[in-house]
Order: structure tokens, then sequence, then C-alpha cells
């Protein structure tokens, strides 16, 4: 554990590295050049697991600064516990967070302390060049850049409309849901709320949401995520495999899902973080106007084909309210809709398009006609993902007391225009009721009908 330390500092920088020794090499460059002092500022290089060559080159660059740690990890235990280790080896009164392909623009640090000297605030510093490969890079931007140079790749950088960061637009004014923007390239936290709130879950695979998480626990203890433009930094061009990431992405939202089960953090892992922002307060108010007897199970006692297979189940989901539901039954495991109603604990405030289950949780999930408040797109976001979760699901019409005769016109506005994730042209989302096999199983004289719901194989193809 190298250390080259003197007198405790007001910043601790934190770097957790897996390999990137060219990255992280410019990256350490770059805070040589800051206009905070050295003596404001100590370097702490988390080495998660990288090869033994690195470890050598890592602990020569710190040398450069007047205050420097390098910790190692002989195996990678991921990025959540490499920030943590480097934050509880840290000295300083505010915590900055850099990636270690981030290079920090000389007056990154001084931004971020003096954004910190209020209340405090989840700082979420502005990055050029978000997520570029070496070839979009050269494509767009040209091969003869220096980034080795850090004064003047910053420079020019700043010239450069391709390199604008779109978060400064997106989170102005700012609101609650800003959360899920503290992505961690270049964050600061006041040291004390970091350790007051814990630190960042190690329970997430590698890397992706961890930030996300932490972001919200700081927000529920009412520091808000901020973003800062004057804090800057260059996220350099590296390679990606955007199926991992995504994939990888999905089991970790899960994960936030089951410590979180609250609305937005629904909205953040079905339609993806910008489209929630707008869209959170749109399902809370569509929440506050639904009316349980559009939704209810009062004519369920119609269909007892039905209600004999939920008898049988082990474990059933009701996707709608359970009112109406018999009291010869036991009652569903998990009830999920967007009502609030006090005393229902085993009822999650949801709206369905994404639940923090495992795949085949359930026995069997029923829909009630919830499923007419809901625009054809959303609706079938949620039979895919109780298909997911549950081995059989049925859609039940006419069993309300009071069904609704259309979708909800307000939210189905709002979802027609958030309802877009950043990543469904990745992934095969089904958008429409024929892509679904819809049986009718039951109908009883009421009008009361059951549907057993399958999934149709719908494969993409090219065009000719």
């Amino acid at each position: 554990m190298p250390t080259n330390a003197t007198s405790p500092r007001t910043v601790s920088v934190v770097i957790p590295a897996h390999h990137r020794k060219v990255e992280l090499r410019r990256t350490l460059r770059s805070l040589t050049v800051q206009s905070l002092p050295q003596d404001r500022f100590e370097v702490i290089v988390v080495d998660d697991g990288s090869p033994e060559g690195m470890h050598r080159e890592s602990v020569a660059a710190l040398e450069k600064f007047a205050s420097s740690r390098y910790l190692r990890h002989d195996t990678a235990k991921g990025v959540s516990a490499a920030r943590n280790a480097g934050a509880a080896h840290a000295t300083g009164d505010l915590l900055v967070f850099l990636d270690v392909d981030c290079m920090a623009h000389p007056d990154c640090l001084q931004a971020h302390l003096d954004a910190q000297q209020g209340e405090p605030i989840a700082a979420c510093g502005y990055v050029y060049g978000r997520e570029l490969t070496p070839a979009i890079w050269d494509l767009r931007l040209g091969t003869d850049w220096d980034l080795d140079d850090p004064a003047g790749t910053f420079a020019r950088a700043a010239d450069t409309p391709a390199f604008a960061d779109p978060l400064g637009l997106v989170l102005n004014p700012p609101l609650p849901t800003d959360w899920a923007f503290f992505w961690t390239h270049n964050v600061s936290i006041p040291r004390r709320v970091f350790e007051a709130c814990g630190g960042f879950l190690e329970d997430f695979e590698i890397k992706g949401v961890e930030d996300l998480e932490i972001g919200l626990r700081l927000q529920r203890d009412d520091v808000p995520t901020i973003f800062l433009d004057a804090a800057r930094a260059l996220h350099q061009p590296h390679s990606r495999g955007r199926h991992d990431d995504l994939q990888r992405d999905r089991r970790n939202d899960l994960l936030l899902l089951r410590r979180h089960p609250d609305p937005d953090v629904e909205a953040v892992c079905s339609f993806d973080i910008v489209n929630a922002r707008d869209l959170v307060p749109q399902l809370e108010s569509f929440a506050n106007r639904l009316d349980r007897s559009a939704i209810d199970v009062a004519g369920i006692t119609a269909l007892p084909a039905t209600l004999a297979e939920a008898r049988a189940a082990n474990r059933v989901l009701l996707l709608g309210a359970a009112d109406g539901w018999p009291a010869d039954l036991d009652t569903p495991d998990r009830v999920v809709s967007p009502l609030e109603k006090p005393g229902e604990p085993d009822r999650l405030p949801f709206l369905g398009t994404r639940l923090p289950f495992d795949h085949g949780h359930f026995d069997i999930a029923i829909v009630t006609d919830y499923w007419r408040l809901l625009p054809e797109r959303t609706l079938c976001r949620i039979l895919e993902e109780l298909l997911r979760c549950s081995t059989t699901v049925f859609v039940l019409a006419d069993v309300a007391s009071a069904p609704a005769a259309e979708p909800d016109p307000v939210l189905s506005a709002a979802l027609d225009r958030h309802d877009r994730p950043f990543w469904e042209f990745t992934v095969a989302l089904r958008r429409e009721l024929h892509q679904f096999e819809l049986t009718e199983r039951e109908a009883a004289p009421t009008g009361a009908r059951a549907y057993l719901v399958t999934a149709v194989d719908w494969p993409t193809t090219r065009l000719p």
C-alpha cells in the first residue's frame, strides 16, 4: 500500500481502476495541472485486480502528487468495493469520484469544492464525450487529438459542439428523480454524508446501477443530485460491449427495485432515465385519480375455472385491486397497482411495467380490467413482464364493478411521449397485442371472461 501523504487534505479524489492503464495515466496527468493547489487535495487510486505491470506504473505516477495513496485488491471485487475502499482511506472533507477513463479539467476540483460550500449536494459534473468508442470518436471528432495534453484537450473540447454534455439541458430545472443521473464519471459528495449513507452497495454485478442507487439514497436523505456545469471532465474513448452492458444493467435493476420498491424506481427501470424524469409526475397524478371500482374483481366469482387455477397455485400475483376477491380463497401473494391504500403490505404501488421478481416466481398472474386504462403499447410491456415472472398469465374482462370505457387520456398522452426507452431498438419489445396469443378460457353469462396469454414468436428481419 504505497503512500505519499502528509497532513489531511480538503479534497480526496478517489479513482477505481481495473485495467485501463493508458486511460489512468492520462487521468492522473490531468490532476497534476489543477488550479486547486496540490496541498489542498489527495489522490487515491484503488487498483481492483489489475495486472502487476499496471501496479508499478500507477505507483510511479502517484509520486508526482504531494499527497497520494495506492490501494490494491489482488482479485477484482467490483467498482463499488473499490470506491468504498478509497473513501475509507480518505482524509479530505469532500470526496470526488472520478472514473479511471475521465480526465479532469484544470478547474474541476476547485469547481466541486466551490459548489459544496453550502448545503450538501450530490454533485454531478459536466462530462465531454460521454460513451464514445474510439471509432466514433475518430469519425466525428478526427484523429489528431493529443489526450496526453490535458490543457490543450480541454481548450479544444470547449469549441467542439459534438462534445457537449446533454445533461446540462436535461437536468434543468432540477427534479426529485434526478438521483437517476448520479453517474459516477465525475461526481462529489461530502465525506460525512457519504459515510452516513453507508457508501456504495456492493451487491451489484461488477458495475452499473450502483451509482443510481446511492444517488437515490442521498435524495431520500434530502441530498439532491445537482448538475455542475463548471466541474468538467472528459470521458476518454474506449470499446464498449453494448449487449453485455444492457444485460448486466437489466439484472442489476432488479436488485435496485427489490431494495427500493417505489414507483419512481420502477419508472426509471422501465422507461429509461430521461423519459422517467418527465413521466413520474404523470404516473403520480394517475394514481391519485384511479378509481378502485374500475380495477377490482367484484365479478370474478362468475369465473369458477379461473378461480380453481388460482386455488391450485402456490403463488398468485394480481394486477389491479383485490376488492371482491373471494373470502374462501387465499388472498393473492402480491397485488400490483398504482393505488395507495394503507394496510396492504403485500401491495406494490407500481404501474406493472417492471417488477422486482425472479423469472417464474409466480405460478399464476391475473390482470383485472385495469388493462383498459392503459394504452396498448404499455399494456404489452406489462404482459411481457408478467410472462417473465409468472408461469401462467390470465387477462380478465368485465369483472370490475365499473370497468373503464377507454384508456386514461392523460396517462396515455404521457406514455405515448415517454414509453420509448433508449434501448427499445436493442431489445425486442412487444408493442402490439397481436404479438401475443389471447385464448378465451372461460366466459360467463354476466359477460365476465378470462383469456390465457402466451407470447408469439415474431422474428425481426432486415429489409430486402
